[in-house]
C-alpha cells in the first residue's frame, strides 16, 4: 500500500466516519490500515471478523477461489497449473491439471467454467475458456475433477494478450466474461470488455453497458479483474485496477421493460441520491482482485490486493465497519485475490502466501 493512495483511500473513507474527521487527519502522515479506519469509525468494535485456524496451504500464486453451488471449495491454482477442489474442512479430494487457471465460476448443474490459458501453435499461450462437466456428462466421475469431461468452449487465438480473470453465472445459468488485455484502442473490439453466454456457450454480445478505456466515468472499465453475480436475479458486480479509472467496483442492475433493456449502474454519482453512496467513494480502492456476494444478505465483500485490505458493503451500498486488513489476519494476508462467502465463514486467498484464510464474524463464534 502506497504513501500516495493511502491517504487518498483515507480521505474517501473520511466521509463516512465525520466524527472521527480530525483523528484521521492527523493519521494520514503515515500509512493507513484499514483497521485503524474502522476502530476510528465505530469507537469500540463490538463485531469484527476473527481469523479461524488453521489456514488451507500448498498452493502456488493462486488467483481465484469459489465456494460452489455443491458447497465445495475450488481454488484456481495458477502458477501450479492446476485447478483444485477441497471440501470445506480443507481436505482435499482431486484436481486437474490446467494452464494458469485465474477465474472460477460454477452453474446450477453443477458444471464449472475456468478461465485459463490454451497454447498455440506458435507456442506462444492465449486466453482461453473450458466447461468442465462435473456432472452433467459424466455421472459415473462425478465430482472427480481429473476424470471429469472438459472442453474449450472459448479461445482469443488472434488476441493472444486477453485474459478472463473474471467469470459468473446469472440466475437462468446465461454467464459473464470479463476480459482484460494492454491494447483498449480499437473502438470495435477493445480488449476490456464484458462478454455474455448462454447456457450452452453460446457468444451473444459484449456488453453495451460499459464505457471501455481509461476515465472518470461510473462506468469507464480498463483492467476488469473479477466479476460476481447476485443469486436469483442478473445483477453483477465488477472489480477493476484503479489504474486510469475512479471507480474500481462498479454495481450493475438489470433492467427490462417497454424502455430499455439491459445493465445500468446500481449506484450514479450523476444522480443526487447517489453521490454519498459509500460504495461509489472515487478511488477508493488500489487494486481490487476478489469479489463476493452474501447469498442470504447480499451484502458484497471486495478482497484489494493492493492495500491488503477486505471491504464489505451492505445490500445498500453502505460500507461496514466489519471491513477490516492485514492485521485483522495476524499479518497472514499480504495479496489477497480471490474471495468467497458461505454459511457465514469468508474466505479469503492470499496469492503471496499460497494459502486461504478463514474468517468468522465475532457474533458467530460460540463462547
Amino acid at each position: 500500500m502506497t504513501q500516495r493512495h493511502a491517504t487518498r483511500v483515507a480521505r474517501s473513507l473520511l466521509q463516512m466516519c465525520v466524527p472521527a474527521a480530525l483523528l484521521l487527519l492527523s493519521a494520514c502522515e503515515k500509512p493507513i490500515d484499514i483497521n485503524d479506519i474502522r476502530q476510528l469509525q465505530t469507537g469500540v468494535i463490538d463485531t469484527s471478523y476473527v481469523l479461524v485456524d488453521p489456514p488451507f496451504a500448498g498452493f502456488t500464486g493462486p488467483e481465484d477461489i469459489l465456494v460452489g453451488n455443491d458447497q465445495l471449495l475450488y481454488v484456481a491454482d495458477t502458477r501450479a497449473n492446476r485447478l483444485v477442489m477441497l471440501n470445506r474442512a480443507g481436505q482435499f479430494l482431486s484436481e486437474r491439471a490446467l494452464l494458469h487457471p485465474v477465474s472460477l465460476a460454477q452453474d446450477s448443474r453443477l458444471d464449472l467454467l475456468v478461465g485459463g490459458e490454451v497454447v498455440v501453435p506458435n507456442g506462444d499461450t492465449a486466453g482461453a475458456i473450458f466447461r468442465i462437466h462435473l456432472v452433467s456428462a459424466s455421472p459415473d466421475s462425478a465430482h472427480h475433477l481429473d476424470r471429469a469431461r472438459i472442453d474449450t468452449v472459448w479461445r482469443e487465438l488472434a488476441h493472444p494478450a486477453r485474459r478472463f480473470p473474471g467469470l459468473c453465472v446469472l440466475s437462468d445459468n446465461t454467464w459473464l466474461a470479463a476480459r482484460s488485455g494492454s491494447d483498449n484502442s480499437s473502438f470495435i473490439d477493445p480488449d476490456a470488455r464484458v462478454l455474455l453466454f448462454d447456457e450452452h456457450d453460446a457468444f451473444i454480445t459484449p456488453l453495451s453497458a460499459f464505457a471501455t478505456g481509461a476515465g472518470t466515468g461510473i462506468v469507464n472499465i480498463n483492467l476488469p479483474t473479477a466479476i460476481a453475480s447476485f443469486p436469483g436475479s442478473r445483477d453483477f458486480v465488477l472489480v477493476q485496477s484503479g489504474e486510469g479509472v475512479a471507480y474500481g467496483a462498479l454495481w450493475m442492475t438489470y433492467q427490462s421493460n417497454s424502455d430499455f433493456v439491459g445493465w445500468l449502474p446500481r449506484f450514479d454519482p450523476a444522480r443526487p441520491e447517489d453521490r454519498a453512496a459509500d460504495f461509489i467513494r472515487p478511488n477508493l480502492y488500489l487494486l481490487p482482485q476478489g469479489v463476493a456476494v452474501d447469498r442470504s444478505r447480499r451484502d458484497v465483500f471486495v478482497a484489494d490486493a493492493g492495500l491488503d485490505s477486505v471491504f464489505k458493503f451492505t445490500s445498500r451500498g453502505v460500507f461496514k465497519s466489519e471491513s477490516f486488513g492485514r492485521a485483522r489476519a495476524k499479518g497472514l494476508m499480504r495479496r489477497p485475490t480471490g474471495i468467497a462467502f458461505f454459511s457465514s465463514v469468508l474466505y479469503v486467498l492470499d496469492g503471496e502466501l499460497g494459502i486461504v484464510l478463514r474468517f468468522r464474524l465475532s457474533t458467530d463464534i460460540p463462547r
